[in-house]
């Protein structure tokens, strides 16, 4: 099921700086925010996914596969790489007799229990990670520009970055570089009132959440273990090795062989396990749904009349994320 959610941020624009039109506004009680001809504002849209549970059942699949792996390596192996089709799986276990298929399962976890990564068991780093790659899915930043152009009352707001450190767990930033299908601009019309009141109207954008938490996932593996999930998952369970170990293996005179084969079964399983976690991971992007309505207030911090700062935003935000709509928190505040 494509999952719909709301990926967002902030957005203003209002009447021109000084109160040219009357209003009275442009002044250290009543800022206008800064044209779009002396550069965006920098906005942070905060949003938390945790606080009333917005995320559906299927959220909690995304790392399901890592998790079983730690809990029975080799079924996880040998299972997936079935069901992805490697060939090496049915030639394998119909080339040997029912007394060694039985125990491969086995002799194959035996072999992966000696397996560490920085000095822990790899079942445990495995089980470790599943846990950090579930808080992608938790609270996260989203980096904007905001240019404001005042005649118009209306603001060119696009999307920079993905910032994934409100986790405490996660300390990636990720560049949102415009991936097929992401809605990264849009010009939502804005007011602005007394006191700084700012008012900002609809706006919606898509963006591909799932595949930038993936890479978010893999950053951060690669900055503590020297590689993304696949080459760490690779170089520490050494399939080569395994595969040397379990040929030699045997029940009454009767041996495994067909090296290659372990071999190619256990790199096979390693990929579906990388494969059907991606696959997971993009089937939870957001795409923007729908802002009824925003509000924040501009402050003017060196008595110019032109706001320096966004502050106090929120908004009345709304996400289908397959279970209908739900109210979803969401904040934003910004920066000249």
């Amino acid at each position: 099921m494509k999952l719909v959610a709301l990926c967002v941020l902030a957005a203003c624009g209002t009447s021109s700086p000084g109160g040219a039109d009357g209003s009275g506004l442009g002044t250290p009680e009543n800022p206008v925010p800064q044209g779009a001809d002396k550069g965006p504002y920098q906005v942070q849209t905060s949003v938390d996914l945790t606080v009333e549970a917005v995320l559906p059942p299927q959220a909690e699949l995304v790392v399901q596969t890592l998790r079983d792996f730690s809990q029975n390596p080799a079924h996880t192996l040998i299972d997936l790489a079935g069901q992805e089709g490697v060939p090496a799986v049915a030639t394998l276990y119909d080339a040997l007799p029912s007394q060694l298929t039985d125990k491969l399962e086995g002799w194959i976890n035996g072999e992966i229990s000696k397996v560490k990564v920085n000095g822990v068991p790899l079942t445990t780093w495995a089980g470790d990670f599943a846990g950090v790659a579930d808080t992608a899915f938790s609270q996260f930043t989203v980096d904007s520009t905001l240019a404001i152009d005042g005649s118009a009352a209306t603001s060119t707001h696009t999307l920079t970055m993905l910032d994934f450190t409100p986790t405490g767990v996660l300390n990636v930033k990720i560049p949102i570089t415009g991936l097929a299908s992401d809605i990264l601009t849009q010009h939502p019309t804005i007011s602005v009132a007394e006191g700084g009141a700012l008012g900002v109207g609809d706006q919606g954008f898509g963006l591909l959440f799932g595949e930038y938490a993936w890479n978010a996932v893999n950053a951060a593996c690669t900055a503590q273990f020297g590689g993304d999930i696949r080459t760490t998952l690779g170089h520490a369970v050494n399939c080569a090795g395994i595969a040397h170990t379990i040929a030699n293996k045997c029940v009454l005179g009767v041996c495994v062989g067909h090296e290659q084969l372990v071999d190619d079964m256990c790199e096979g399983g390693l990929d579906a396990i990388v494969n059907v976690m991606h696959d997971r991971f993009a089937q939870l992007n957001l795409e923007a749904l729908h802002y009824n309505s925003g509000a924040a207030r501009l402050v003017d911090d060196d008595g110019d009349g032109v706001a320096d700062r966004i502050v106090d935003g929120t908004w009345d935000a709304q996400l289908n994320l397959g279970l209908g709509l739900r109210h979803t928190p969401a904040t934003f505040a910004g920066t000249r």
